[in-house]
């Protein structure tokens, strides 16, 4: 199960590409577990499943940052993600956005309501750093920058 993958993970120079489908199966499997049982020794059990995912997610975050590899798979998007801090972290600290009042400015790219403020595509707003990558990741808006 979560052995073999992250045995697969740590073999390989590159993400392994791993299946959703391959996932669920696994975690439907451990769900039945934590449902159908409640003694120690299946806490256990999941405890050391719940230590292999952070593992295998250690490792393939570490291929990330160390080698700059995309994920592939079923997270794939964690690594999109990824990607997205890693620009506003530097496109922060090195001057290249519109910041003000511990704020940035952002171009709203859907339709939304932003604290209450109702807003259409292509509109300015200041957001805080935190909701402004939540919503980057969403892809409601996108932060400014001083040069592309």
């Amino acid at each position: 199960m979560l052995d073999e993958i992250l045995n697969r993970e740590i073999s390989s120079e590159t993400p392994e590409e791993i299946s959703l489908s391959e996932i669920q199966k696994i975690s439907q499997t451990l769900a039945k577990i934590r449902i159908s049982y409640d003694d120690e020794i299946h806490k256990n059990e999941i405890k050391v499943y719940e230590e292999l995912a952070e593992s295998l997610f250690e490792v393939r975050l570490s291929k990330y940052l160390e080698d700059n590899y995309k994920g592939k798979g079923f997270d794939e998007f964690v690594f999109n993600i990824l990607d997205k801090i890693k620009e506003l972290y530097i496109s922060l600290l090195s001057g290249n956005l519109i910041f003000n009042d511990g704020k940035i400015l952002c171009k709203v790219m859907k339709d939304t309501i932003i604290e209450n403020i109702e807003l259409k595509k292509g509109d300015l707003i200041f957001l805080d750093l935190q909701k402004a990558l939540a919503l980057w990741t969403a892809e409601y808006i996108t932060p400014c920058k001083i040069v592309s």
